[in-house]
This record gives C-alpha cells, structure tokens and sequence, in this order.
C-alpha cells in the first residue's frame, strides 16, 4: 500500500488490515494519522454540511445587485440554496486545502533531481525536502522504476561523504514519503539503492538512482 492510499484511505474513514500493517511500519504516515482523523470527524458531522441561517442569506443578498427581472423559474434554484451551496462549496474547498497543506507542508526547502543509474536507465525524477527541527521530511516522485522485486526493498541514503545516513525504504517508488534524522545542509549527497531483505544495515552498493549533479 502506497502512502497516498492510506491517508485516502483514512480520511474516507477506513481502518483495513492493509491499513494498519502499512501504518505500522511508515514513520510519516503515523505521525499524520490524527491529523487525518480529524479530518475525517469534520467531513462526518452533519452540522458541517448544514445549510447557512437566513440572516447569512440575507446579508449576502444584499450584497448582490440584481442582473435581471425574469419572473420567478419553477426549475431555478432558490436563492438560499444557491448561497448554501457557494458555502458548502467554499468550506469543503478550505477544509480539502488544509488537509492538503499538512500532509504536504507547503513550498519544499528544496529539490533535487535524481536520474537512473545503469541498474535502471530509465528511471529518473525528484526528491524535494522540507528541514524541520527534528530532521528532514522527504517526498520522492520517481518514475520509470519498476517495484522492487521479492525479497528486496529500495532505499535512500544521505551522507556527508565520510558518514551515510538511511532515510528509510520503500517497495513502489512513487510518492514515497520518507524521513531522515540529519539535514541535507550536513548530509547533501543523496542516492537510492537496491537493498536485499536480509538483516544488513550497511548499503548494497546496487545504486539505481542519484542526484543529476551530484
């Protein structure tokens, strides 16, 4: 399951055995989950999803300079379902962006681009960073990079040329959310490699992916 399925998932107020095995071993997804259940509860209160009180109509009607003296259309909707849906409209909008915001966090720090080594030439894309005080959050969007094959994870690696740091594993390369402990300020070279599932913490060598210029 990727990470875009499960906060999907989530906020459509699901609670799989898929769900929880992906949750329970993706450090990102577990610190959004409350958030994403909060979204959820909001989305699920019928007071959400009332219609605005008269008095609000009226003020907004008053508002509007009439365009037209048509009589009145039996298949025209009324004016304070119109205004309603304008509001629903505008509060599901916002709510929608909130929930974007804080899975996303805005504009990344940065972004670097990673093209494919001779292991994958077809597989190129980006990573983007947000630095936080704990660490950095990081967002790969790759492409042409086939799932890792059984038995095998891919991981990413950050390091300052004599220290390398993993940034954690992933099994389909895309939107993958993944977190370090070290900033790239400290630890800018960055690459992905191919790891086999066998207890070894120390990288393959099995490189399928590095920065463009790096």
């Amino acid at each position: 399951m990727r990470c875009d399925d499960y906060r999907a998932g989530v906020l459509a107020g699901e609670d799989t055995a898929e769900m929880r095995a992906h949750v329970d071993g993706c450090s990102p997804c577990t610190s959004l989950t409350a958030a994403l259940k909060t979204g959820h509860a909001q989305l699920a209160d019928p007071s959400f999803w009332e219609e605005p009180s008269p008095e609000l109509e009226q003020q907004v009607m008053r508002l509007v300079k009439p365009v037209s003296k048509s009589p009145p259309d039996a298949t025209r909707r009324s004016p304070r379902r119109l205004v309603a849906a304008g509001l629903i409209g505008a509060a599901a909008g916002l709510l929608t962006f909130a929930v974007v915001t804080g899975l996303t966090g805005g504009s990344p720090d940065w972004t670097v681009a990673m093209s494919g080594t001779e292991l994958a030439p077809a597989a190129s894309g980006d990573i983007q960073g947000w630095t936080e005080q704990s660490g950095t959050r990081l967002h790969l969007d790759i492409e042409g990079l086939d799932p890792a094959p059984d038995g095998f994870v891919y991981e990413l690696w950050m390091s300052d040329g004599a220290a390398i740091v993993s940034a954690g594993t992933f099994h389909d390369a895309t939107a993958v959310e993944l977190w370090a402990g070290v900033s790239r300020a400290t630890f800018p070279n960055m690459a992905i490699s191919l790891e086999p599932l066998d207890g070894d913490t120390t990288p393959s060598g099995q490189v399928v992916l590095r920065i463009v210029d790096g």
